[in-house]
């Protein structure tokens, strides 16, 4: 299923490109958000042309929709109580802390497929044959918080 970007699904910092010239323009997530930015756009962080001078590309981020996750309300088994509360406190380092975990929990955040991940293996450490089970699942353009090098 693809998904259409929509520009207000674009964080405010995170930096967006217009660089037309690049070779790796037409399959790059920051140039495809640049293109759908609105003509009345006044302000928006950008990748500017110095970050592509050794043509290394640090900044690219790939133009395709992932599989992320919404929601945990019913994923730790109830047959062993202790077995819950120790495996809830493992997935609260995962997310962040108590109320991150909470957060996610509720849907609040997408979880992305390197989260879901370290839940599975978490799982696995806990002798829990089954797969985690999200509430939800969606194709999702993620927009990630860091550039491999964003300043040199």
């Amino acid at each position: 299923m693809d998904r259409l970007l929509v520009f207000t699904d674009v964080p405010h910092h995170w930096p967006i490109c217009y660089q037309h010239d690049c070779p790796l323009a037409n399959t790059c997530l920051r140039h495809h958000a640049a293109m759908e930015a609105p003509a009345d756009l006044k302000h928006h962080e950008c990748v500017l042309p110095g970050a592509y001078a050794d043509d290394t590309r640090p900044c690219f981020v790939e133009d395709k929709p992932i599989r992320m996750a919404r929601g945990m309300t019913k994923m730790l088994p109830t047959d062993e109580p202790w077995k819950d509360t120790a495996l809830r406190q493992h997935l609260e380092v995962i997310f962040g802390c108590h109320a991150q975990y909470y957060r996610y929990r509720a849907g609040r955040f997408l979880i992305t497929p390197a989260q879901q991940k370290r839940v599975a293996a978490l799982f696995r450490k806990f002798g829990i044959a089954k797969e985690p089970q999200y509430d939800h699942m969606e194709e999702r353009y993620y927009f990630p918080k860091q550039m491999k090098a964003y300043h040199q």
